[in-house]
């Protein structure tokens, strides 16, 4: 599952910053939800900035093309968004099956089990 947040639609939540601050780093979005393109950069690039802001990542000055020269620790908020997008975008991912109550019940009643005998 992605997040993307937008200053149109989350901002006025008290719970976006939190939402954010909890969200996985390999899994954020940002977005305008503008309903027209003269004001999506600028509500879009808001949003990047609450995002960097939160998350404590540096906002890039200047572009590195060559990915090489760069760890991922070092890895400003637009890279790391791009490098979301482009994992949405591709899709194929991991896919955990959901179980119905009754099967995590199970599930749990036979890890306490192992827990029980490994003691």
């Amino acid at each position: 599952m992605f997040l993307s947040l937008s200053t149109v639609i989350n901002h006025k939540h008290a719970n976006h910053r939190p939402l954010i601050a909890e969200c996985s780093p390999d899994r954020i979005l940002a977005e305008s939800d503008y309903n027209t393109a003269d004001m999506c950069t600028a509500q879009t690039w808001d949003m990047i900035k609450i995002i960097a802001d939160i998350k404590g990542w540096p906002v890039e000055s200047e572009w590195v093309e060559d990915e090489a020269e760069l760890e991922e620790k070092d890895w400003g908020v637009v890279r790391r968004l791009e490098k979301n997008w482009f994992k949405f975008k591709n899709g194929n991912h991991p896919f955990k099956e959901k179980r119905n109550r009754k099967s995590r019940k199970q599930h749990d009643y036979h890890s306490e089990e192992s827990d029980v005998e490994t003691k």
